[in-house]
């Protein structure tokens, strides 16, 4: 009888340290390093953002282009008889700007913010976007010829109007298309974060925040990380 109540003593010791060691781990997988849960972690985070975005879009970052456009129009009296051409008038626009981007903080969602099992915090974030266009206006060049017969005043600056307007709209296609391919938004945007993410997680309770930021198919990782 001793014997056995030995062993039903040993069993649920070994019952209790069991459970007391599954207790731990989860309790280590769960709070990690500083004592932040992921949960926590992911408040943090799309709160901050929040507070920093204008009009729920955050800046992560700026690219200096310029366009260039061309615009025609040819006056031809009386076409259908012998088409008589008053000449040709033509605007050339070398219009430089300044393009922002970013993305959309309400496309973050919290599950897009976790802990990796080597203590990271990784960040998947949306699609970077143009946030705004600045045409540099003080700094156009315009050339504009003007037909023989025709007028500066009327088809001069009609045609100078349109060639300004189609730069405005490339420097948007321009940006847009840079960042469908450039390495450089996508480093620029986790330097950014990381800046301003860093100090909140540290004074959140975070000692030494590691944070990794998914972008497009990139993988941007800060020194630490």
């Amino acid at each position: 009888m001793a014997v056995r109540r030995r062993w039903i003593v040993a069993g649920v010791a070994a019952l209790v340290a069991c459970t007391v060691l599954v207790t731990a781990v989860g309790v280590v997988w769960w709070i990690r390093p500083g004592g932040m849960t992921e949960e926590a972690v992911r408040q943090t985070v799309v709160t901050t953002l929040q507070a920093e975005a204008a009009a729920s879009f955050y800046v992560t970052g700026t690219l200096d282009v310029t366009a260039t456009t061309t615009v025609e129009n040819t006056k031809v009296l009386f076409p259908d008889l012998f088409g008589f051409e008053l000449g040709t008038t033509r605007a050339r626009v070398r219009l430089p700007g300044r393009v922002a981007y970013g993305f959309d903080v309400r496309a973050l969602r919290a599950e897009d913010i976790r802990f990796l099992e080597d203590g990271a915090v990784e960040i998947v974030l949306p699609a970077l976007s143009v946030f705004s266009v600045e045409p540099r206006l003080e700094a156009m060049e315009v050339e504009t010829d003007v037909g023989w017969a025709r007028t500066r005043a009327g088809s001069g600056k009609a045609v100078t109007e349109r060639a300004i307007a189609f730069a405005q709209e490339a420097l948007r296609r321009q940006g847009e298309r840079y960042l469908e391919d450039a390495t450089q938004p996508r480093l620029n945007t986790g330097e950014a974060l990381e800046a301003l993410l860093r100090p909140v997680l540290q004074a959140a309770g975070m000692p030494e925040p590691r944070l990794r930021f998914r972008v497009g198919g990139y993988v941007i990782s800060t020194p630490e990380g």
